[in-house]
């Protein structure tokens, strides 16, 4: 498995944690590790997720998932085909299952394989997953995309995804702000930094995952679009839908949603109507309101 890497100024190093991975069976369905009925530790908690009567299971000291996450799964159900077949999707990153669960939630014509590195989120989201009574349609892997094609799991196969979705780190390692809450959490830091996976690894697994013309869904930060592009040309995917996120209507972007496909032809693309956040420093725009809210797709 690839090493992390160190030497950034103020960044810790965690390569010490490799062996914590290797010892646990990366490549083993989580599902087998748990209880049947799961029950809360002290350090987690429960949230309502207000659609469907969900609920989701976090760590308090992990990853939470934001709106970034409820983004990624509005984008992903309307940019999702619809076709008379269950469609086969896969999450990278899933940690604890968050955008994965409300997905499913949109799209019950959706069924979901998450990926995660992190041993202890996939845990958590099988909790969710049999919290939510979703082991029809979901399930959790715990192993590095980066082994996709070496030693991945038997049940995760090249080009046998219709769909493809990630809210990957937003920070390369020396190029953004380390919390203190960060430095202390090992979850937290790999969440939000390209620790166990760069945006080629995340690019490159996608591709590798998905069937021709099968589609590719994300959200990033703006200020990685080109990377992104990038990426995408390198590895057969060809953007055809994006969305900008802005906070407040005089405020720049700060975050994009964008949909690609699979040996897709040029010349389509289309940039859609701006995504507003909020209509002044504390009221939800209308169209925010009613994401959360909705009962539709």
């Amino acid at each position: 498995m690839p090493g992390v890497t160190s030497g950034y100024p103020d960044f810790p190093d965690w390569t010490k944690h490799r062996q914590y991975y290797e010892s646990a069976n990366v490549c083993e369905r989580v599902l087998d590790m748990l209880p049947e009925k799961p029950t809360l530790d002290d350090m987690e908690t429960m949230e309502d997720l207000g659609r469907k009567g969900f609920n989701l299971i976090q760590k308090k000291n992990g990853f939470r998932y934001g709106e970034d996450t409820v983004l990624l799964s509005y984008f992903t159900a309307q940019m999702a085909s619809r076709k008379r077949r269950v469609q086969k999707a896969a999450e990278l990153g899933t940690n604890c299952g968050a955008a994965s669960i409300l997905l499913a939630a949109r799209r019950e014509d959706i069924a979901v394989d998450g990926i995660e590195v992190q041993c202890e989120a996939a845990r958590v989201f099988e909790k969710n997953i049999i919290m939510n009574h979703l082991q029809d349609r979901l399930r959790s892997f715990c192993f590095d995309i980066r082994d996709l094609f070496t030693v991945g799991p038997a049940e995760i196969r090249k080009s046998s995804y219709d769909l493809v979705f990630f809210n990957p780190p937003y920070h390369v390692p020396g190029r953004g702000p380390v919390t203190t809450k960060e430095t202390d959490s090992r979850e937290l830091l790999e969440a939000r930094f390209e620790v166990n996976g760069t945006l080629e690894d995340f690019f490159h697994a996608a591709s590798w995952l998905l069937l021709p013309q099968g589609k590719i869904v994300l959200v990033q930060r703006t200020s990685r679009l080109p990377e992104v592009l990038h990426h995408m040309a390198d590895n057969q995917l060809e953007p055809n839908r994006i969305r900008f996120v802005h906070v407040r209507p005089d405020k720049p972007a700060t975050l994009f949603l964008l949909c690609g496909q699979k040996q897709g032809k040029s010349g389509g693309f289309q940039v859609m109507p701006p995504l507003i956040l909020y209509k002044d420093q504390h009221k939800y725009s209308d169209e925010l309101q009613s994401i959360y809210t909705d009962k539709g797709d």
